[in-house]
């Protein structure tokens, strides 16, 4: 156990590097600088400029305290915003005065529907939206959860432009323009509950449409912000609609036709987000940064699947596309109301106002001293927020445009010039090597037994060659490690030319075998070591051997996927689920590197997969001298990529329940059966056209097709294609689609490809990627 001991107290040793609280009380000498250029960035990354004669630094964060030996500190909990200040502090010396105080605010996460504040009681509030000036209305207030439906009134914003008393009778002063106000009701029985309702105060226009399109022309700009209140009514489903709750949530988007940036408030647990989107390609993207520090792009897809482009999306300032004929003045409400007959342009404005799902049915101008103050917008019956609900949005947001208007963009990683240049060196040595040998080293456990099992393997990489020895370790009755090669388990990737590799293993009488042939350059079956310097944040100086330790930003835990490669797809998972915590320990253990003269020696992560988690140690060794064991013989049958039905089998049931009737029959052959159809081969799409040589086996079933509504004989094809980092296969179902669109298959609403008498079914069945085939005129 000696081993497993030293290696987990090895990084425990690392953790609380990273992180500790602090319990040191300073010596009263010296007072030392207090640290200035304290910064934030959007990942939550600490970061100031080093004190003279500072030993550690301690760090505040809203109520809690912590220490760092370096200066900077990654925080790890983001979902929060939180103030932080820095004090400097050594033996011997006099604790620093605390920093300036920094604001962090959320990273970036896509929106999901703001939910209500959870409660067992809950209160709503019913009336109008709108009061006109120096004009009242009564607002009802509906309380649930509890028999005291006693409330409180009170306005939380614009209370100097309206009153309202204990019975909810709104009145408005005098106003010159619309006005926007904030009204609460609290609950007597619990005041930390309330109901919120955003109500605008309407002054009377005074212009004619000359006057309206030159208000709409001052808005026909590119840079343009929008910054106000997304009001929601929730109604239970049932035989009447009943309020139950309502309450609002701050948004503020900003967009200069290029960029979209979103900044939004869950108005349940109180934080703030962001977004952002870039115009890339003509389509529109999400926006963020990759492991090389590049932007990275990810296409916003709408409900066909498909990816959306930059004018369909609506984020840039689609209100410079209206006209005063578009609008009609409504003398009940003193509105200007949209009329238009584009109804499409009601879904640009408030996909480039507001970060939420929304459907909007009405569009109304804000208007105050001749100008467009702002728009409100309200939804159609939206039964996504809430199960059990419906609700009602509206949008209440303020416009600005011209040179005030921030439009925010993601920022890189920063370069460290006493570091980065270092470890880049070092990512660049191992890039360029010939050979290496790499120890892979696992200590796994699970939930219910956790009992540490610790193996590895052992991978000769050459030219030509990824050679893989499995491993067991045990230990003896004194502690000492025994490790075990295990007989005929070798495997590995052998490159056959240029464009050409085989994945194989070892049979059990010794013989190797190809499994798989890959169409591309060998360098994909090592370790990519794809990532940049910037990336790692934190480092550790070990005097020992000279070697430094740097630990990767927390968002970046998946880098651990390119410090080893396995063949199949189990081992990818560890580093796909590398985690900042280890799970039987507290405190926070990002992946790291270790270098030593101009190379990565070693690198660790470890990693959470529910009931599975470990740690992993790899060490890389024996630059440019690494030969394959010359009792290898790695010589087998080679494995070409199958380029038609032709070279593929299927499997072909019986009509009994006994499997043992089956038939391995020719995969073209069976297509030509099945659909009645000699020329099938021409007309069937192949599928290792797009996912290569991952096939691996059909079965018949029957399939109830959406799109016709009847149930069909089909097959269902099994391919075997790889994790992507985001644990899905997505990309290996958006492989299929853009190939059968290529091909002129229509995609339905269900995700079925038709053309002429094939029908097509892609879909992912517990990461599995299945494809249903059918025959749509049987």
């Amino acid at each position: 156990m000696k081993k497993i001991i030293s290696f987990i107290m090895s990084l425990f040793l690392i953790v609380s590097i990273i992180s500790c609280k602090s319990t040191e009380n300073d010596p009263v000498e010296i007072t030392l600088n207090t640290p200035t250029n304290v910064l934030v960035s959007n990942t939550g990354l600490i970061t100031w400029d080093s004190v003279e004669y500072a030993t550690k630094y301690i760090i505040k964060i809203n109520d809690e305290t912590y220490e760092s030996s370096v200066n900077s500190y990654q925080v790890t909990d983001l979902t929060k915003d939180f103030i932080c200040t820095v004090i400097a502090a050594a033996d011997g010396y006099k604790q620093s005065a605390q920093s300036d105080p920094v604001t962090f605010k959320s990273p970036i996460i896509d929106p999901d529907p703001p939910k209500p504040p959870v409660s067992n009681i809950k209160v709503g509030i019913s009336g109008s939206t709108e009061v006109k000036t120096e004009k009242s209305i009564t607002l009802k207030a509906t309380v649930e959860g509890t028999d005291n439906k006693a409330v409180e009134w009170s306005i939380k914003n614009g209370s100097e432009y309206a009153s309202i008393d204990n019975d909810g009778k709104l009145t408005a002063n005098s106003v010159d323009g619309d006005k926007i106000i904030e009204v609460i009701a609290t609950s007597v029985e619990d005041k930390t509950v309330y109901g919120s309702k955003i109500i605008t105060i309407v002054a009377k226009p005074n212009f004619n449409n000359e006057e309206l399109q030159n208000m709409l022309n001052e808005l026909s700009v590119e840079k343009i912000g929008f910054e106000g209140y997304l009001n929601i009514s929730l109604y239970k489903i049932g035989d009447f609609d009943i309020l139950s709750n309502t309450y609002s949530t701050v948004i503020k988007t900003s967009m200069n036709g290029t960029y979209w940036y979103a900044e939004y408030e869950n108005g349940s647990i109180g934080t703030k987000q962001t977004l952002h989107y870039k115009k890339h390609n003509n389509l529109a993207c999400q926006v963020g940064v990759n492991f090389l520090n590049e932007e990275e792009y990810y296409p916003l897809i709408d409900e066909h699947n498909k990816e959306t482009l930059w004018e369909n999306a609506g984020l840039y300032n689609s209100i410079s596309e209206l006209k005063a004929s578009d609008f009609s003045f409504n003398e009940e409400t003193w509105r200007y109301e949209y009329v238009g007959l584009d109804k499409t342009i009601l879904n640009r404005i408030i996909a480039s106002a507001n970060p939420y799902d929304f459907k909007p049915l009405e569009l109304q101008l804000i208007i105050e001293d001749n100008e467009i103050l702002g728009i409100y917008m309200k939804s159609d019956y939206d039964y996504a927020i809430l199960q059990g609900y419906r609700a009602i949005q509206e949008l209440f947001v303020a416009i600005n445009y011209g040179d005030t208007v921030d439009v925010p963009t993601i920022n890189k990683y920063p370069t460290d010039p006493n570091h980065h240049p270092e470890i880049a060196k070092a990512i660049e040595n191992m890039r360029n090597l010939n050979n290496y040998t790499l120890t892979f080293r696992e200590i796994t456990s699970n939930v219910y037994s956790q009992v540490p099992v610790e193996k590895g393997f052992k991978e000769y990489i050459t030219t030509n060659d990824c050679y893989f020895e499995p491993f067991s370790v045990s230990y003896d009755v004194y502690g000492n490690e025994i490790i075990e090669f295990i007989e005929n388990k070798e495997y590995g990737y052998h490159k056959i030319n240029d464009t050409l590799y085989n994945s194989y293993f070892k049979d059990n009488e010794g013989v190797y075998q190809a499994s798989r042939a890959y169409q591309r350059d060998f360098k994909y079956a090592k370790p990519s070591f794809e990532f940049a310097a910037e990336i790692f944040r934190t480092h550790e100086e070990m005097k020992e051997d000279g070697s430094i330790t740097y630990f990767v930003e927390n968002l970046m835990n998946q880098v651990a996927t390119t410090f080893y490669y396995g063949v199949g797809t189990d081992i990818e998972l560890y580093g796909i689920f590398a985690s900042d915590e280890l799970y039987f320990v507290q405190g926070a253990f990002t992946p790291y590197i270790t270098i030593k003269d101009g190379y990565i020696i070693e690198a660790g992560f470890c990693f959470y997969l529910g009931e599975l988690y470990g740690l992993v140690q790899i060490q890389y060794s024996d630059f440019d001298t690494t030969v394959i064991p010359e009792d290898a013989n790695i010589e087998f049958e080679v494995r070409n990529v199958p380029t038609s039905w032709s070279e593929l089998t299927m499997i072909k049931s019986s009509n009994s329940s006994n499997t043992d009737d089956d038939e391995i029959v020719n995969a073209l052959d069976y297509l030509k059966e099945f659909f009645g159809n000699d020329n099938i081969g021409d007309e069937m799409p192949f599928f290792g056209n797009v996912l290569g040589d991952t096939y691996a086996l059909s079965f018949n079933m029957e399939y109830m097709s959406k799109g016709s509504n009847k149930i069909v004989n089909a097959i269902q094809l099994y391919y075997d294609v790889p994790l992507d980092h985001d644990y899905s296969i997505e990309s290996s179902l958006e492989k299929i689609d853009q190939y059968l669109l290529s091909l002129g298959f229509e995609k339905n609403e269900y995700n079925e490809y038709i053309k002429g008498d094939i029908g097509i079914l892609p879909f992912d069945k517990d990461l599995d990627l299945m494809i249903y085939v059918w025959k749509v005129n049987s």
